[in-house]
């Protein structure tokens, strides 16, 4: 592991929801939390995204992800419940075209207040922002999409990058097994 890393660990869909419950009244992190949720996108992904980048009638959020030093724009897919979420963000927040649509703290703050809503929600175990990322891949795998698919739709270089999300996956195959382990 990296020097400085901290090791993720991940969060069940109840979990999730919970921090995004906690942080309801909070409409820049709600809407943050919930679009980092359905997308899995990484923090500096969702960081320069301006309002124009959301397209309403294709349903997707243009994001820019730096690779080799260059800035490279991936399509994070919207569902109509996010589309209405952050219609109604930009409405209230009185955001224009070229406002950025996550930018109203830093990336520091943004994972602190990932924190403080995790221990609102009375989560027992470090949370930090990737965690919304960790959780949308788990649940893809979950649903039985591929390696390919996942990493095609999250922007992970090579599908053997998500291997590291197969320990969640594996507990609910464990599960499976000693179920039916008792039938033999």
């Amino acid at each position: 592991m990296a020097q400085g890393k901290q090791p993720i660990y991940p969060c069940t869909k109840e979990e999730i929801d919970a921090i995004i419950n906690a942080a309801r009244a909070d409409d820049f992190c709600y809407v943050l939390f919930k679009v980092a949720s359905k997308t899995g996108r990484r923090i500096g992904e969702y960081y320069d995204v301006k309002v124009r980048d959301v397209d309403f009638e294709k349903k997707v959020m243009v994001t820019k992800v730096l690779k080799r030093r260059a800035r490279i724009e991936k399509e994070a897919i919207l569902d109509d419940d996010l589309l209405y979420l952050i219609q109604r963000y930009i409405v209230s927040a009185h955001l224009k075209l070229e406002d950025y649509l996550f930018r109203k703290v830093g990336r520091r703050q943004i994972q602190n207040l990932v924190k403080k809503y995790a221990k609102k929600a009375n989560i027992d175990h470090p949370v930090v922002f990737h965690n919304f990322r960790h959780y949308f891949v788990t649940e893809l795998f979950r649903a039985g999409w591929t390696y390919e698919r996942i990493a095609k739709l999250t922007g992970h270089s090579t599908p053997g990058t998500l291997v590291m999300y197969d320990h969640t996956v594996a507990s609910d195959v464990a599960e499976d097994a000693r179920e039916a382990l008792k039938n033999l």
